[in-house]
């Protein structure tokens, strides 16, 4: 049978324990809260670019995303824009500087994958959500 003072070092080292478990558990809640909120960083810079060349506009949520997914394999750095009208715009690029804008929308003429409607779309134009 343990003594008086062997349950208080029982019980203190499984107090310590919960203790340590907490702390990491909020050390590891922190660092994931971190990363998440750079992420979101990321998307909101991408997002308050003025321009975007947008290569489509989607109402089926599966179309928008082939779209994403082809442009991903020509190396561009896809966006979904959500319109207030319910369609999503797929963004190829995003830039603040409309000349940039221009010359890239030309270069994806070029492309195999570039429909008949690649536009520009300002965000200024406030279409979105």
């Amino acid at each position: 049978m343990p003594t008086s003072d062997e349950l208080k070092l029982r019980q203190s080292l499984m107090l310590r324990d919960s203790l340590d478990k907490v702390a990491r558990a909020r050390e590891d809640s922190i660092l994931e809260q971190t990363r998440l909120d750079s992420l979101e960083r990321i998307v909101d810079q991408n997002k308050t670019k003025r321009y975007h060349v947008v290569m489509g506009s989607f109402i089926m949520d599966n179309n928008a995303q082939r779209m994403m997914k082809t442009l991903t394999t020509y190396g561009f750095t896809p966006q979904k824009i959500e319109f207030a009208n319910g369609y999503a715009v797929i963004s190829a690029f995003q830039t603040d500087d409309l000349s940039q804008a221009c010359k890239r929308m030309n270069e994806l003429f070029d492309l195999d994958i570039t429909p008949h409607d690649i536009w520009i779309y300002d965000i200024n134009q406030n279409l979105h959500k």
